[in-house]
């Protein structure tokens, strides 16, 4: 994918200015965020069957920096094997330096305390913005983009592809919100700040022209 088209940019900078009015809002502590938390907590954190709860934990622990890391260093080394390297380079930086030291730095600057709910795994450091969520956007974003450059010319297998990984990014990062660890908010504000820097990385690493 040489070019990132218009309309990709016009969500990337709606992406952008949800992540810049969710993180006023929750360093200003205005009242709108904790209405917007605690109407879309009601509705996600409903009581379930134990073997669906036992789901949502496996699920959510999927996004966890171990396997994460793992998944993400094999997909690298699948990428070198195949040669395309610079499809290797923005895989292992949107997850290891963005998601990873980015996500980490923007948590100690907002330093937003965690929910005071039960929670169902444990997690340590602040919660804005959701690791998880900024992690899923980026890893399962990134194939996204690499594998649909791969399937370009089978457009039904490129929709597949999309629209799985699409739902497994947001099935994530609802996840965190089920188990207590991070407010709705903290998960719009890394899938809306994950989407700009995949969309940032994809441009700087495309901008002569050059596939990923």
């Amino acid at each position: 994918m040489t070019t990132i088209s218009k309309t990709r940019w016009r969500f990337t900078w709606a992406a952008g200015t949800i992540f810049l009015i969710d993180l006023l809002g929750v360093i200003l502590q205005q009242s709108w965020i904790k209405s917007l938390d605690q109407l879309l907590i009601s509705w996600i954190r409903q009581p379930l069957p134990t073997g669906l709860t036992q789901a949502i934990i496996h699920v959510t622990k999927s996004g966890n920096p171990q396997p994460v890391t793992w998944i993400t260093l094999l997909l690298v080394a699948g990428f070198i094997i195949a040669r395309r390297y610079r499809g290797a380079l923005f895989l292992g930086f949107n997850v290891l330096i963005w998601a990873g030291l980015g996500n980490s730095m923007l948590k100690h600057l907002v330093q937003r305390p965690r929910p005071t709910v039960d929670r169902l795994v444990s997690a340590s450091s602040y919660s804005f913005p959701s690791g998880h969520s900024i992690t899923a956007m980026l890893l399962w974003g990134s194939l996204i983009v690499l594998l649909g450059w791969s399937l370009r010319k089978h457009r039904n297998w490129r929709w597949i592809l999309t629209i799985c990984l699409s739902i497994w990014i947001v099935v994530i990062g609802v996840s965190r919100v089920y188990v207590g660890v991070h407010y709705p908010t903290d998960v719009i504000a890394g899938w809306s700040l994950g989407f700009v820097l995949l969309t940032l990385t994809q441009w700087f690493l495309t901008r002569y022209g050059d596939a990923l």
